[in-house]
C-alpha cells in the first residue's frame, strides 16, 4: 500500500510502517567504519569495527520521534535478551527533523525510552549515505564476519529479526571468548514525575499521566494531589488504583464522571471509574498491528499505539498513532474501528475515507469540530463531526517544518505532539521547538505564546487565562498565563517517586 509523492528532487513513497526518502541508492555489503568525530551514548568511548568483529551486529537507523522507529525498541530489547553479548544492537540517530540533530535531542529521547544500547548521532547522516539507507526505520544486521547479513525496511517484528539474527551467528565465537565492550548506559536523575506526556482538566480535577512512571497522578485545581492510579509498575492489570498497571499511558480525557486514558504501550484504552476507584480495560487485546478497515468488538481489536482521546456526543475518538488514522469507539455497542484516513501517512484532506494523516497524536473536540495535530507533517488539522471532513489549518508536508510566525498558510511548526481549545483559539504543544504556540481560529494568525521549555508533551487549560503545560524533557507540569506567557511552576503537592522493588516485569 504505498503513495508516491514528488519534492522537489527526491521521490518520497510513504507507507504503513515505512517513510522512504531520496532516490535508489546502492547499499553496501560490507560493515563501514564510524565517522570520527560522532557523539556516542551509552559507551565509555565510540566502539570500533575490530571489537565488534565475532559477533552481530543489528545498526537501527531511526529518527527520534518517528513512531514506527519507536515500535522497534520492545522488540530490540527482546533479542538483545535473548542472544546476549553476542548481539550488539547500535542505533544511529539519523535526523528528520532540526531539533533531533542536537544531542540534547537525542538524549531526551535516550531518556524517555530508557534505552540501554549503543547510539551515535549521526547529524549529516553520513552513515545513512555509507549504507545506501533510504527509510525510516531501517536495520542493517552485519554477520560477525562484518559482511552486511540482511537490510531490513520498515517496522518489523522480533520473530522476522531473531531467525536471521541466529542465521548469522551460526560458527561465530562463544559469549565467553569475545572482548568486553565498554558499555556505560546514561543515568538520569529520578524525580516524582517522569516525562509527564497527558494532561485533562475537569471541573474539580486535573489529571497527568506520569508516563515515564506508568501511572497516572489525580489532583484538585491548586495542584493538590487526590490519588495516585496504578502501581507504577508496566503492566495491564485492571483493579483498583492501588493494583491497576499501565505502560507508558498518553492521552487522557474525562467524560461523565470517569477519565478515560490512552495506554500506548499496552494498546490498550481504559476507563477510571472515579467513584468507585477501580479501572477497566473498555477496548484493546494487548496485541500492537495493522488494522486500516473495519469495526470489530472493543475487547478484541488490535490497537496500534493509541496516543490520545477525546470525547465528542457520544463517541471517544483516538488518535491511532501507529496507524496514521483517528479510530472511534462506541460505548453503547462496545465497538470500535478505523474512522478517519486511509492508513497512509501523509497530508491529504477531504472525506475521511480519503484523508491522510501523519502519525496523529494530541487530541481536542470543541463544538463540532474534531482538532488534532501530526507530528511527522508538523501540521495542525481540523475534522468536522459527525460527517468527517478533513482540513489542514496549518502544515504542508512531511518535510515542510520549522519556527514561523504568521499567516497559518505561511507558519510552521516543528513535531506538536499535543493541542487544546480555548477560547476560542487552538494551543499547541509544539514539542521540538520547545515553544507554546497559538492558533487563532479568527484571524487564522500562529504566534509563540511562550519559548524555551523543554519538550512539550501536551498542553490543557486549567482556566480560561491558565493553561497547564506537560514538559517532558523538565519531567514537570508548569502554568502558562495569558495573554503574557509568563510561565511558572505548577507543583503537586505530596507526590512523591513510586517504589517500584516490587516490579514483576
Amino acid at each position: 500500500m504505498k503513495r508516491i509523492l514528488l519534492t522537489l528532487l527526491a521521490a518520497i513513497v510513504v507507507a504503513a510502517g515505512v517513510l522512504t526518502m531520496g532516490l535508489p541508492r546502492a547499499q553496501a555489503g560490507r560493515a563501514m567504519a564510524f565517522p570520527e568525530g560522532l557523539t556516542w551514548f551509552n559507551v565509555a568511548r565510540p566502539l570500533t569495527l575490530a571489537e565488534l568483529r565475532g559477533r552481530a551486529v543489528l545498526l537501527d537507523f531511526f529518527t527520534p520521534g518517528c513512531i514506527n522507529c519507536i515500535h522497534m525498541l520492545p522488540d530490540e530489547k527482546q533479542l538483545e535478551e535473548h542472544f546476549g553479548t553476542r548481539l550488539v544492537v547500535i542505533g544511529i540517530d539519523s535526523p528528520k527533523f532540526a531539533a533531533s540533530k542536537t544531542k540534547a535531542g537525542l538524549e531526551s529521547f535516550i531518556q524517555r525510552y530508557d534505552l540501554r544500547h549503543p547510539i551515535v548521532l549521526d547529524p549529516d547522516m553520513q552513515m545513512w549515505n555509507a549504507y545506501g539507507v533510504q527509510a525510516w526505520p531501517t536495520l542493517v544486521l552485519l554477520g560477525p564476519d562484518g559482511n552486511v547479513a540482511q537490510t531490513f525496511i520498515g517496522e518489523q517484528s522480533y520473530a522476522q529479526l531473531a531467525a536471521p539474527v541466529a542465521a548469522a551467528l551460526a560458527g561465530a565465537p562463544p559469549a565467553a571468548k569475545l572482548p568486553k565492550l565498554p558499555l556505560r548506559p546514561q543515568a538520569f536523575q529520578s524525580r516524582a514525575l517522569a516525562t509527564p506526556a497527558g494532561i485533562a482538566v475537569s471541573p474539580t480535577r486535573v489529571a497527568i499521566a506520569d508516563t515515564g512512571h506508568n501511572r497516572i497522578v489525580l489532583t484538585d485545581h491548586a495542584g493538590k494531589l487526590v490519588a495516585v492510579i496504578g502501581t507504577g509498575c508496566a503492566g495491564d492489570a485492571d483493579g483498583d488504583y492501588a493494583h491497576a498497571e499501565f505502560n507508558r499511558p498518553h492521552g487522557l480525557t474525562f467524560h461523565d464522571g470517569d477519565l478515560y486514558v490512552a495506554d500506548t504501550d499496552n494498546q490498550l484504552l481504559r476507563r477510571i471509574d472515579l467513584a468507585k476507584h477501580t479501572v477497566t480495560t473498555i477496548a484493546g487485546n494487548g496485541q500492537r498491528g495493522f488494522a486500516v478497515s473495519g469495526r470489530f468488538a472493543a475487547r478484541s481489536a488490535v490497537l496500534n499505539s493509541p496516543w490520545d482521546v477525546a470525547w465528542s456526543g457520544n463517541a471517544l475518538y483516538v488518535s491511532m498513532a501507529g496507524d496514521h488514522q483517528i479510530w472511534r469507539y462506541d460505548p453503547a455497542g462496545k465497538t470500535i474501528g478505523p474512522w478517519a484516513g486511509t492508513g497512509e501517512e501523509g497530508l491529504r484532506d477531504g472525506a475521511r475515507d480519503a484523508a491522510q494523516f501523519a502519525q496523529p497524536s494530541g487530541l481536542s473536540a470543541h463544538g463540532d469540530t474534531l482538532y488534532d495535530v501530526d507530528p511527522e507533517s508538523s501540521s495542525v488539522r481540523a475534522i468536522t463531526l459527525p460527517d468527517g471532513k478533513v482540513a489542514t489549518l496549518a502544515g504542508r508536508g512531511l518535510f515542510d517544518f520549522g519556527m514561523r510566525n504568521g499567516s497559518a498558510g505561511h507558519a510552521q511548526l516543528q513535531h506538536p505532539e499535543g493541542i487544546a481549545w480555548n477560547a476560542g483559539s487552538l494551543y499547541i504543544a509544539d514539542t521540538f521547538n520547545n515553544a507554546l504556540r497559538k492558533l487563532d481560529l479568527t484571524s487564522h494568525e500562529v504566534g509563540t505564546v511562550a519559548a524555551l521549555l523543554d519538550r512539550p508533551l501536551a498542553v490543557a487549560a486549567l482556566a480560561p487565562d491558565t493553561l497547564l503545560v506537560a514538559e517532558g524533557d523538565g519531567n514537570r507540569i508548569d502554568a502558562i498565563h495569558l495573554p503574557d506567557g509568563k510561565v511558572a511552576p505548577w507543583p503537586i503537592a505530596g507526590l512523591a517517586m513510586p517504589s517500584t522493588t516490587a516490579c514483576h516485569r
